[in-house]
């Protein structure tokens, strides 16, 4: 009895935590879904994220508001993170929850895994989404956490999480070659 009520109770736990973000402002791009809680927070994580040398493959694309540029270079992303990895997943869909702070990535992922850590973000095969604090977040740790999805998805199994980590570092370090 102990062991449902302490489910239920997380799962109201990781509802409350991620409603402010739930119940916010969603925007879909070809691979992913950003979930964001005002316009601010998007132009913040639109900031952090510079493609540097990989700005070239903006040019084509069409990128009139902030949400069609987050949109465009989030593409941008998981197609570099594919190609980097050489493991292209027949159907790449996940989620980015954009949050405020670290606080709030940790305080997520202490609901979920029960475990306290430092993490500026994360990504959550379960749910198939990766969360991210905007004050912190940059190019090199977004592409990280992409190529984590890429990975699961890629491979379907369970990967260990050594292997995930090599791969996930190995694609931070040649983002920009």
């Amino acid at each position: 009895m102990q062991a449902i009520l302490l489910k239920v109770f997380l799962v109201c736990v990781i509802v409350l935590l991620t409603s402010s973000g739930a119940s916010g402002t969603e925007l879909k791009s070809r691979f992913t879904t950003v979930v964001y809680e005002n316009e601010e927070q998007l132009r913040r994580f639109n900031k952090e994220i510079y493609l540097g040398s990989l700005s070239y493959l903006l040019r084509n694309k069409k990128s009139i508001t902030v949400g069609e540029e987050v949109k465009n270079k989030l593409d941008i992303l998981v197609e570099r993170v594919e190609s980097i990895l050489e493991m292209f997943p027949q159907e790449v869909r996940f989620t980015v929850m954009l949050l405020s702070s670290d606080k709030d990535v940790q305080k997520i992922y202490r609901a979920k895994f029960g475990k306290d850590v430092e993490y500026i973000a994360f990504y959550s095969p379960k749910d198939r989404t990766i969360f991210v604090s905007v004050r912190d977040v940059d190019t090199g740790i977004l592409a990280h956490e992409i190529a984590h999805v890429i990975i699961d998805l890629y491979y379907g199994i369970s990967t260990p999480t050594k292997i995930h980590e090599v791969l996930a570092q190995y694609v931070e370090k040649h983002l920009m070659d």
